[in-house]
Protein backbone atom coordinates (compact mmCIF):
# COMPACT_ATOMS: atom_id res chain seq x y z
CA UNK A 1 0.00 0.00 0.00
CA UNK A 2 1.58 3.61 -1.08
CA UNK A 3 2.69 6.02 1.91
CA UNK A 4 2.02 9.51 1.55
CA UNK A 5 3.12 12.84 3.53
CA UNK A 6 0.87 15.34 4.21
CA UNK A 7 2.77 18.70 5.43
CA UNK A 8 0.85 20.81 7.82
CA UNK A 9 3.15 23.09 8.81
CA UNK A 10 2.49 23.10 12.64
CA UNK A 11 2.90 20.56 15.22
CA UNK A 12 -0.91 21.12 16.26
CA UNK A 13 -2.18 20.44 13.06
CA UNK A 14 -0.19 17.43 12.77
CA UNK A 15 -1.43 15.76 15.87
CA UNK A 16 -5.25 16.62 15.06
CA UNK A 17 -4.56 15.09 11.27
CA UNK A 18 -2.75 12.31 12.74
CA UNK A 19 -5.60 11.90 15.57
CA UNK A 20 -8.88 12.40 12.89
CA UNK A 21 -7.34 9.82 10.36
CA UNK A 22 -6.59 7.27 12.95
CA UNK A 23 -9.99 7.64 13.84
CA UNK A 24 -11.62 7.58 10.45
CA UNK A 25 -9.19 3.97 9.98
CA UNK A 26 -6.21 5.04 8.51
CA UNK A 27 -2.55 3.97 9.34
CA UNK A 28 -0.95 7.30 10.51
CA UNK A 29 2.18 8.90 12.29
CA UNK A 30 3.15 12.51 12.84
CA UNK A 31 6.74 13.22 11.56
CA UNK A 32 8.81 16.37 12.18
CA UNK A 33 10.95 17.39 9.47
CA UNK A 34 13.76 20.16 8.74
CA UNK A 35 13.26 21.77 5.54
CA UNK A 36 17.16 22.59 4.86
CA UNK A 37 19.40 25.71 5.38
CA UNK A 38 18.13 28.98 4.07
CA UNK A 39 14.59 27.63 4.63
CA UNK A 40 11.55 28.64 7.48
CA UNK A 41 12.48 26.07 9.89
CA UNK A 42 10.73 22.97 11.24
CA UNK A 43 7.86 21.77 10.01
CA UNK A 44 5.42 19.17 10.92
CA UNK A 45 3.71 16.15 8.62
CA UNK A 46 1.09 13.21 8.91
CA UNK A 47 2.39 10.00 7.26
CA UNK A 48 -0.58 8.30 6.10
CA UNK A 49 -1.24 4.67 3.80
CA UNK A 50 -4.26 4.53 2.38
CA UNK A 51 -5.97 6.49 -0.10
CA UNK A 52 -4.38 10.09 -0.02
CA UNK A 53 -7.88 11.97 -1.82
CA UNK A 54 -10.04 10.74 0.81
CA UNK A 55 -7.47 11.94 3.23
CA UNK A 56 -6.74 14.98 2.46
CA UNK A 57 -11.01 16.04 1.93
CA UNK A 58 -11.06 14.69 6.13
CA UNK A 59 -8.22 16.78 7.20
CA UNK A 60 -9.24 19.76 5.36
CA UNK A 61 -13.37 19.18 6.52
CA UNK A 62 -11.60 19.23 10.05
CA UNK A 63 -10.30 22.83 9.18
CA UNK A 64 -6.41 20.90 9.17
CA UNK A 65 -4.33 23.23 6.98
CA UNK A 66 -2.55 20.86 4.32
CA UNK A 67 0.37 22.62 2.87
CA UNK A 68 1.50 19.84 0.54
CA UNK A 69 1.26 16.21 -0.48
CA UNK A 70 4.08 13.97 -1.22
CA UNK A 71 4.43 9.99 -2.01
CA UNK A 72 7.05 8.16 -0.28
Amino acid sequence: MKRYRISTGTVTYAIKGRDLLRKNGFNAYMERIYSGPGSAGCGYTVVVSGDLSQAVRLLRAAGVKVLETNEL
